[in-house]
């Protein structure tokens, strides 16, 4: 599990995704999940990110998992119509 926080932006985006992708090359499980639960906004330049990484993680054929998503993250996720592409879970106890 990797624990996220702050704004996920285009300001943060470019280090958010490089921080990511550092911490997953010790992850050596079948499931990646990120905890979401101290995201607090999240753009287009952060929803681009977590495709990329969703794209990395599917690649080496595990599943990627956001967790814990604020209401206001998540109705973003079902706006752009992301929640039917990511495995989204209420609570790290879904996972």
């Amino acid at each position: 599990m990797v624990s996220v926080s702050g704004d996920i932006d285009a300001y943060h985006s470019g280090d958010f995704k490089k921080t990511i992708r550092e911490k997953l090359k010790s992850v050596d499980a079948d499931m990646v999940v990120l905890d979401m639960s101290n995201v607090a906004y999240i753009d287009s330049a952060g929803l681009g990110s977590l495709v990329a990484l969703l794209k990395d993680v599917r690649t080496k054929g595990k599943e990627f998992v956001l967790a814990s998503l604020k209401p206001n993250v998540k109705r973003i996720f079902e706006m752009t119509r992301l929640d039917r592409v990511f495995k989204i879970v209420d609570t790290l106890g879904e996972v």
